[in-house]
């Protein structure tokens, strides 16, 4: 897939009859420690859901394993999220949102997510808005 748009938050899109769902992959060394992963850039994705009410992003970690020059995946480690029900902490060193990749969901409207991204980012283009 090509994206044609300045700001392209997904890897792929999966169409199912007419149904379009924007995909994000991401790995994780299931050798490791479940720490808060960056997730995406605030101004990119305020920026995309609040011009395009249809778009939704879901980000599908695998787990991979490391073994000398060989990669593997973990066929039981698996995480499917979308961001904005993300507990959300922004990093204010590169306005990027963290999280860990299993979490608890919280529920919140498209409204309230994008208040909230406005409300913690540290981009001076939201918080002119």
């Amino acid at each position: 897939m090509i994206c044609l748009t300045l700001v392209c938050l997904h890897d792929c899109a999966i169409k199912v009859k007419e149904k379009t769902y924007y995909v994000n992959i991401k790995t994780h060394n299931v050798d490791g420690k479940e720490n808060k992963n960056d997730i995406v850039a605030v101004e990119k994705l305020y920026m995309q859901y609040s011009s395009n009410p249809l778009y939704d992003v879901m980000y599908v970690c695998l787990g991979i394993h490391f073994n000398g020059v060989n990669i593997s995946f973990d066929k039981d480690y698996v995480a499917v999220f979308c961001a904005q029900f993300l507990p959300i902490y922004v990093n204010p060193r590169n306005d990027k949102i963290q999280a860990r990749y299993h979490h608890v969901p919280q529920i919140r409207s498209r409204q309230d997510f994008l208040k909230l991204l406005q409300e913690q980012s540290h981009s001076i283009v939201l918080k002119g808005k």
